[in-house]
């Protein structure tokens, strides 16, 4: 067992090495994606996305793949928000579970952003075009104990997962295309825990082993983003109180704290508060295999975003 926890942070240190070295050679210079600064999920739009613990669902594949792990349905997941200036931002996903082997999942999510009147240099008339983007994300979770050489009852409760994401830019005639990695981890302890019960803890290391992508003399930038989050669970496992901290690294920024709360009442109606960037908040209703989901985040300079999303679970159980 030892050798093989040694194997494993030395595959992981390599990872973390080799992303260093790409985000030196990049240096300070180049833009974010607009697609990875979205919020991709309605139930963690809600909490402020503070979902790295809490992720338990279909968009789990988005915020920690390891979450994919616990799912014994399949599902599939649709949601649709309304941006800023006429564009929209459209997330689905659809995910599979197989016993003692573990959960696959796929996902897509466009962003467009609606008529752009193009003019050239000398302003003559380009005609009217769109900026999109879109990322496809292949994802797998499963409880460490289904991968063979790490059965340990020490490590029952620990899950894993991996996505890797396809982005593509499109504006005018010009396109780019970049590939990055996420890796996740979950730890969701027995309630037979004297200490831990309570608590969820979760990990997400996100655009592993970034792309050099350009669009005209444009850098695109995968920044390389460690998540940790914490979740407590109280009153019957119906009362949620997540936390995360967000650090992009190896740039000079200061970290993020986000934070959120979800209640949920009589097995069927789920409320919602967060914080990150503005206050956010949120409802859902599941009924039977269907759960319906809003939230609205509202930005002190931009004003309200809303988001709608609808989710359906079918198929046998498969059992962990």
């Amino acid at each position: 067992m030892k050798k093989q926890f040694i194997t494993l942070s030395f595959m992981i240190l390599i990872l973390f090495s080799l992303s260093q070295n790409i985000f030196s050679k990049q240096g300070e210079g180049g833009v974010t994606l607009p697609i990875l600064n979205y919020v991709a999920g309605t139930r963690a739009l809600g909490v402020g996305t503070a979902f790295t613990a809490l992720a338990d669902d279909v968009t789990s594949l988005y915020w920690n793949p390891a979450g994919l792990a616990r799912l014994t349905r399949q599902q599939v997941y649709a949601m649709y928000e309304r941006l800023y200036e006429g564009s929209n931002y459209w997330f689905g996903a659809y995910t599979i579970p197989f016993h003692n082997i573990g959960v696959f999942g796929v996902g897509l999510i466009y962003l467009n952003s609606g008529d752009i009147v193009g003019t050239g240099p000398n302003q003559e008339d380009l005609g009217i075009y769109d900026d999109t983007q879109s990322m496809v994300i292949i994802s797998y979770g499963t409880p460490i104990q289904n991968i063979r050489n790490f059965q340990s009852r020490h490590l029952r409760f620990l899950d894993i997962g991996i996505s890797m994401k396809i982005v593509k830019h499109a504006i005018y005639k010009y396109t780019s295309y970049g590939v990055a990695f996420d890796l996740g981890s979950r730890y969701v302890p027995s309630k037979t825990s004297k200490f831990l019960r309570n608590f969820i803890f979760g990990f997400a290391l996100q655009n592993i082993l970034p792309p050099e992508s350009k669009l005209l003399s444009e850098r695109e930038w995968y920044p390389l983003k460690l998540k940790l989050g914490v979740c407590y669970r109280t009153l019957f496992d119906t009362l949620f109180l997540t936390m995360d901290l967000n650090q992009i690294l190896f740039r000079e920024q200061t970290p993020e704290l986000n934070f959120g709360i979800e209640y949920v009442a009589l097995r069927l109606f789920r409320l919602r508060a967060g914080y990150k960037n503005g206050v956010s908040f949120g409802s859902g209703m599941e009924i039977e295999d269907f759960m319906f989901d809003y939230a609205a985040n509202y930005n002190f300079d931009l004003g309200f975003v809303h988001q709608f999303s609808a989710s359906f679970k079918f198929g046998n159980r498969s059992y962990r």
